[in-house]
């Protein structure tokens, strides 16, 4: 077995580019492994559904990594795009925007917020085996960390979109990266509880743009599949909004302000067909 410390303390930090808070391969081996089967499960997704996802960092990692990652695909880029993430989150959107409208007052500050503990960190906080660190069908994590880690294709998503999604970002995010405030601004869930802000009104607003982003999510998944119509730039756009919305801006904020990636390595696997889903039939 092997020490663990600094690892565990890192999972307690942002995503963010520098080496000192980027994905290691300890995460890189479990989100890589998660979306190949884990996130299937019943008892996972019901757990996912309590803690709203992940953790920030995790959410955020989750998608990178499917994004990075993952080569091959349905719809017009045929890979590197979020279609787990879009099927997930398009799940919690659907399970928050229920309890909200039909909730009672009091109870709006609680269903907001997170219970019980973020499924990653936990399972990555244990001790792990010494040696090379394998992956879903032994694939290298190291190697797999620093392709991932590079954010080609993530950040290509979030260059495509940015004119969408960046009129949507938090205003207590914004005001944080120092940009300006959109003309549909709204506030992220972790700001909504900061701020107690449960009022009729802004719940209310809150259930409309969430019923909004689920359609549009949706739309993204579908263009995703054999059958799906092509996705519009507001669909596309939606994805980096979810996880905007239930876990803060300051990841997609800090890439586009973070320059140019590097030429990512060799490719550490052999490109991946995803498996058939309902939705290709």
């Amino acid at each position: 077995m092997t020490d663990n410390t600094g690892a565990k303390e890192r999972y307690d930090l942002p995503l963010a580019l520098d080496s000192d808070h980027n994905l290691d391969a300890w995460e890189v081996r479990w989100l890589w492994s998660f979306i190949h089967g884990d996130i299937m499960d019943v008892q996972v997704r019901n757990r996912l559904r309590t803690h709203w996802g992940f953790c920030s960092r995790h959410a955020w990692g989750y998608a990178v990594i499917e994004i990075e990652l993952w080569q091959a695909g349905a719809g017009k880029r045929g890979g590197h795009q979020p279609f787990d993430v879009g099927i997930l989150y398009g799940d919690l959107l659907e399970s928050m925007r229920g309890y909200l409208a039909r909730g009672r007052r009091g109870s709006r500050g609680k269903t907001l917020e997170s219970h019980g503990s973020c499924m990653a960190c936990d399972d990555l906080r244990g001790p792990e085996l010494a040696g090379i660190i394998v992956t879903h069908a032994g694939f290298n994590s190291l190697a797999l960390a620093q392709e991932a880690n590079q954010l080609t294709h993530t950040r290509e998503w979030f260059d495509e979109t940015r004119d969408q999604w960046t009129d949507r970002v938090c205003p207590d995010c914004a005001t944080a990266s120092r940009i300006g405030t959109g003309s549909h601004a709204l506030r992220c869930r972790p700001h909504l509880i900061k701020a107690g802000a449960f009022d009729d009104d802004t719940v209310g607003s809150v259930v409309e743009h969430l019923a909004d982003l689920q359609a549009r999510l949706f739309a993204l998944v579908e263009s995703m599949t054999q059958k799906g119509r092509p996705s519009t730039p507001t669909d596309d756009a939606s994805w980096v909004e979810a996880l905007g919305w239930f876990h803060g801006w300051d990841f997609p904020l800090a890439v586009l302000a973070g320059g140019d990636p590097h030429p990512i390595p060799q490719a550490a696997h052999a490109p991946l067909a995803r498996p058939s889903t309902p939705a290709d039939a």
